[in-house]
């Protein structure tokens, strides 16, 4: 698959390259891997992207699949020195132990309807994207939705493991569409106790606040770099480093629109597209068809709330 950076040939072939590194470019560095595909996530495994700390976050459409960065951790045996007088059969004084690799999950939810509609337009219109699907061109939003290849109640089903189903999604390709795993209330239920417990909620709506969270949470730098933390330490409720690392730029930021304007919200390549209105067909159709997904959706706005006491974004001594 070639992954087109910017229609940028050169950037793109560094994305076919085995070896996992860096990319500096455009005042931007990342990683040559995408990890929007399975492919893409083996890649990652095997190039070692966790262990050899290449990132400080990751973006995985799928949080089962993305787990799997961690897997078992992949730990790493790491030679240490030991301590004590004798090697006893080690020949460098060295002994090893294995490094733990642990992940903090934050996600910015958005209304399932609104997201929907935005990734149909999206996977239709932008062909310089590694999304585009030429086959939509032709398709309406409703012929989308109808179709064997539209996921109902993405999230859960992400969340709790029943996705594999769509697997091929082509009813006359080599791999036929198999139809989908029902969900459950238990299904449901599940899912929430996973963004409950481990969780960092954001919410597209409240996109500046949701930001001023996660670099609070952890500790990045306005330059966006943040250095090492434990992520148990900061879950058990101490939230002195990323006190002491809050980013600059907000202190004497107090009026959302401009916080907006600094998260450019109006940021280049964002995607215009038609709204979608409440009570439409197209709208019913899709509501009908993510009723899970709208429940969670409502549960993530909760824990919103709640979060600003349980991780102690309430003592703000900024008086944002």
């Amino acid at each position: 698959k070639v992954f087109l950076r910017g229609k940028d040939p050169a950037l793109a072939s560094r994305f076919r390259d085995p070896t996992l590194y860096v990319v500096r470019t455009g005042g931007q560095q990342f990683v040559n891997v995408d990890l929007d595909s399975t492919e893409g996530l083996e890649r990652a495994v095997n190039g070692k992207l966790i262990e050899n700390e290449l990132a400080d976050v990751v973006s995985v459409p799928d949080v089962r699949l993305g787990s799997l960065l961690f897997g078992d951790g992949r730990n790493q045996l790491v030679d240490v020195a030991k301590d004590g007088d004798d090697a006893k059969g080690s020949s460098d004084g060295q002994h090893q132990h294995q490094k733990e690799y642990k992940g903090v999950l934050f996600s910015m939810f958005r209304h399932p309807i609104e997201r929907a509609v935005s990734t149909f337009y999206h996977k239709q219109s932008v062909k310089d994207s590694v999304h585009h699907d030429p086959s939509l061109e032709i398709y309406s939003l409703t012929d989308w939705i109808n179709s064997p290849g539209y996921i109902t109640d993405y999230m859960v089903r992400t969340l709790v493991g029943k996705i594999d189903s769509w697997a091929g999604g082509n009813p006359n390709g080599p791999t036929a569409f198999r139809p989908p795993v029902p969900l459950t209330h238990d299904d449901l239920d599940v899912a929430k106790e996973i963004i409950r417990r481990k969780c960092v909620v954001g919410l597209l709506e409240e996109k500046g606040e949701s930001t001023r969270r996660f670099e609070r949470f952890f500790g990045w730098e306005a330059n966006g770099y943040r250095g090492d933390y434990d992520a148990d330490f900061l879950f058990e409720g101490d939230m002195g480093a990323a006190e002491a690392a809050r980013a600059a730029r907000w202190k004497n930021v107090r009026d959302e629109e401009c916080r907006d304007r600094l998260l450019h919200w109006d940021w280049e390549g964002k995607n215009g597209h038609p709204n979608l209105e409440e009570g439409s067909a197209a709208y019913n159709l899709l509501e009908s068809k993510n009723r899970y997904d709208i429940e969670l959706y409502m549960y993530a706005r909760q824990l919103f709330e709640e979060q600003f006491f349980q991780l102690g974004f309430d003592d703000d001594d900024d008086g944002d």
